[in-house]
């Protein structure tokens, strides 16, 4: 959230996500595992793909990883370019496509993907209500939604310190609004809650930029030179660190939390939808 406008190509030249992001990571994978075997994913669209801080484009990789084929969405055509980067370096294939912010549909036929998704990324669209319906045109099995939680306890400094909200539709961040549209759409909810709870608040930023931001500059910049506080989740799927999956998740005993904890600790919420009956 913080910034993430003005910063997403510092992570292409520094894959150093720290570890709130590659937590989040991994907890949509466990999502993604469930959403497959239940309605047998054989191809998704993420779109928009760009909503989050760390290294753009690549939330879907677990994706092409269990052998689903992956499209993605994306409004900025350098971001694509550095995108397919990433994933040619992986050895992962993905089609991507250029979707300006204001286009009001999107380029595929009806029913083109058996899944549709996006994570944070839906204040950015001017027109959630257009975008919702065209989502809900081409896909034919199941929708999933994550949304940062406006409940959290933290969310009101998130909005202080993000000196670009001016540029953000935070009235699309609202659940209910969502599911309003999407029923319209014929399409129902199937499940929702709230997901990416890890014991530590919810600052939407890294430590370092933190730090930064209160003034301790020369701390900051001295963590970021630090190379054991690196962490990114491609050294997990090239397999440079395998054990990376376990020990992040030795930090999720707060998933499965009281929802009364969930929803002022929560970083996001979910929603999950399928088709309705005709």
């Amino acid at each position: 959230m913080i910034s993430i406008t003005s910063s997403w190509r510092d992570y292409f030249e520094n894959h150093h996500e720290g570890m709130g992001t590659t937590y989040e990571r991994f907890i949509l994978h466990q999502y993604f595992e469930k959403i497959k075997n239940s309605y047998s994913i054989q191809s998704a669209l993420e779109s928009p793909s760009f909503g989050m801080t760390g290294v753009s484009g690549i939330n879907s990789i677990w994706w092409a990883s269990r052998g689903v084929d992956v499209t993605i969405t994306d409004n900025e055509k350098e971001r694509i370019n550095l995108i397919k980067g990433v994933w040619q370096e992986l050895s992962f294939n993905v089609k991507t496509v250029f979707q300006p912010l204001d286009s009001t549909s999107l380029p595929f036929d009806d029913k083109s993907f058996d899944m549709g998704w996006n994570f944070a990324a839906l204040w950015f669209i001017p027109n959630l209500e257009e975008f919702l319906k065209e989502l809900a045109r081409v896909i034919n099995k199941v929708i999933f939604i994550c949304i940062p939680n406006r409940s959290n306890i933290f969310y009101f400094l998130c909005r202080l310190f993000n000196s670009e909200s001016e540029g953000l539709y935070i009235e699309n961040i609202n659940r209910r609004k969502i599911k309003k549209i999407m029923l319209k759409q014929n399409w129902q909810i199937v499940d929702q809650g709230y997901l990416d709870i890890p014991p530590w608040p919810d600052i939407a930023m890294n430590k370092e930029d933190l730090i930064k931001k209160i003034g301790l500059t020369r701390l900051a910049n001295r963590l970021k030179n630090n190379t054991d506080n690196y962490i990114s989740i491609l050294d997990y799927f090239n397999g440079k660190s395998l054990d990376m999956e376990k020990e992040i998740l030795g930090y999720d005993f707060l998933e499965n939390s009281p929802r009364f904890i969930q929803k002022v600790w929560a970083h996001h919420q979910f929603l999950i939808f399928a088709p309705g009956s005709e």
